[in-house]
C-alpha cells in the first residue's frame, strides 16, 4: 500500500515515529539537560542520616567508654552525621570536623539535629516547622543607647 491514500480511505496501518536522525541530536540533548533540571528541583534530595550521641562522664566506667566508641565507630561506618552531647564551658561554641558536631547543651543538640530532619509542612526542615509555628513576636538585638 502507498503511503498516500486516496481522500476518504483510511489505513490500517498504525502510526510509527522515527527516531532522530543523527543531525537531531542537539535537541535530545537540550531536552536531557532539561529533564535533568527538572528531576533535581522536584526530586526530593537525599538526607544524611544523624545519629545524636551523648559522651559519658568523664569519670565513667570503661565499659560504658567502650559501649559509646562502638556507637560512634558504628555511625561513622554508616555515613551519619554525628551530633556529639559533650561537656563545654558556656562561652564555647559549637564545634564541627570531618562529619561530627560537637555540642555543648542539649538544647543545641536538638536544634541542630531538627534542621536536618526533613519537613513535614513544606519548610526547609523541622526546625523551621517549629520555629513557624511559634506565636509571638520576635524581637531582634537593639544597641543600647550611651550614657
Amino acid at each position: 500500500m502507498s503511503e498516500m491514500t486516496k481522500a476518504g480511505e483510511h489505513s490500517n496501518a498504525t502510526a510509527q515515529i522515527d527516531p532522530p536522525a543523527r543531525g537531531d541530536t542537539r535537541m535530545s540533548n537540550a531536552l536531557e539537560r532539561r529533564l535533568h533540571k527538572l528531576e533535581e528541583v522536584l526530586l526530593p534530595k537525599p538526607r544524611q542520616p544523624v545519629c545524636m550521641l551523648s559522651e559519658p562522664a568523664s569519670d565513667a566506667p570503661a565499659k560504658e567508654w567502650a559501649e559509646y566508641r562502638r556507637q560512634v565507630d558504628e555511625a561513622e561506618a554508616r555515613g551519619d552525621f554525628l551530633i556529639l552531647l559533650v561537656p563545654m564551658k558556656p562561652a564555647e561554641s559549637l564545634r564541627t570536623g570531618k562529619g561530627v558536631t560537637y555540642c555543648g547543651t542539649e538544647l543545641d543538640a536538638l536544634a541542630l539535629k531538627a534542621s536536618m530532619l526533613p519537613s513535614k509542612l513544606g519548610n526547609e526542615s523541622a526546625l523551621d516547622d517549629v520555629m513557624n509555628s511559634l506565636s509571638g513576636n520576635v524581637f531582634g538585638p537593639v544597641a543600647q543607647a550611651k550614657l
